[in-house]
């Protein structure tokens, strides 16, 4: 048995999947070949997706896990695999004959998946003939070992009243209007905690790039960015963890790791679906988009103990069955 994984794209986002198939198959039989993807089109492998093969004697099998931001399909990817996941599955957009192969997942994140002395062998492998930049290619790969281990995703008491948030103020154009959508919805949601003070403890806000326009609409909520070991620790003491569709309407990173840690999670409507249904009252808050809105669910939840470790439960039993590296690869028939 032989795991045969494409190296060509962004290794942040393959990481959680590398993971997931070293820890099934074994490292010695997960190698990594760009020869064997090579009827597939530079642009086809630089699109944030991850190609591997499953070889089994003579026999394979060929998967694609998209991990972009929209739910559109890449037709060539899905026409040369036998299995095609993604993590931002919308079943009602996607046209009939580009559903026979799909497979909903659960959103990941990126995750330290090994040590760096085995990580820049196979970097400095990967980078040798490839069509991205050398300084861009590497930055990937810094950037994954920079990341927190799957196994420090772990639940914990959090303190009462106390609301932790910190997320990206996104660029926004009139194709995405993410000041109209993520970004605002976000600033709604920090408004209204730092509003509820001092019955809230509030800290975070929006993190913006030193070029981001956006920043003077939203400076009332910025915040500078932490290290990514402080954020987490920050986020398991959070009462609440706030969602919200991201870049695209995508499901983000945020969401995966809100399911891995089990938090109480208070979130806008998705946009796109998952392996299962997340059901308001029982695996997440389902609230309205409007500040007012967010502050009213804000304060159902803080006095109500019992009802937060009801969605903490059963979101982290949620992504023991359907979210973690081990469940996708289920999913995806491995």
């Amino acid at each position: 048995m032989k795991v045969i994984i494409d190296l060509e794209d962004d290794i942040q986002y393959m990481s959680f999947y590398v993971k997931g198939l070293i820890d099934r198959f074994g490292r010695s039989h997960v190698v990594y070949n760009r020869r064997a993807f090579h009827e597939l089109s530079d642009d086809d492998r630089a699109t944030r997706t991850m190609r591997f093969i499953i070889k089994d004697g003579s026999h394979e099998k060929r998967y694609t896990i998209d991990t972009n931001d929209s739910y559109r399909i890449n037709e060539s990817l899905y026409d040369w695999c036998d299995v095609y996941g993604s993590v931002n599955t919308n079943w009602a957009k996607t046209p009939e004959n580009q559903q026979g192969k799909l497979v909903s997942l659960c959103p990941s994140f990126a995750i330290r998946y090994t040590h760096p002395l085995l990580a820049w062998p196979a970097a400095a492998m990967g980078m040798v003939g490839t069509h991205r930049p050398k300084r861009k290619y590497l930055g990937s790969w810094r950037r994954m070992l920079q990341r927190p281990q799957l196994k420090a995703y772990t639940h914990q008491s959090a303190r009462d009243n106390y609301i932790f948030h910190l997320s990206t103020l996104w660029q926004s154009d009139e194709w995405n209007r993410n000041n109209e959508g993520v970004n605002l919805r976000r600033a709604h949601f920090i408004r209204a905690c730092r509003d509820l003070a001092p019955e809230i403890v509030f800290e975070g806000g929006l993190a913006a790039s030193p070029n981001n326009p956006s920043a003077q609409l939203f400076s009332d909520c910025l915040a500078n960015r932490i290290p990514g070991y402080i954020c987490l620790d920050k986020t398991k003491e959070s009462s609440l963890v706030f969602n919200t569709p991201a870049y695209w309407d995508c499901h983000g990173w945020k969401l995966g790791e809100y399911m891995a840690l089990g938090k109480a999670i208070l979130s806008t409507p998705l946009s796109n679906d998952l392996p299962a249904p997340l059901v308001h009252g029982q695996h997440i808050h389902i609230t309205g988009a409007t500040q007012e809105e967010m502050a009213e669910a804000i304060k159902y939840m803080i006095p109500h103990p019992e009802y937060r470790h009801r969605l903490e439960t059963n979101i982290h039993e949620y992504w023991q069955q359907y979210g973690t590296p081990e469940a996708s690869l289920k999913l995806l028939g491995i």
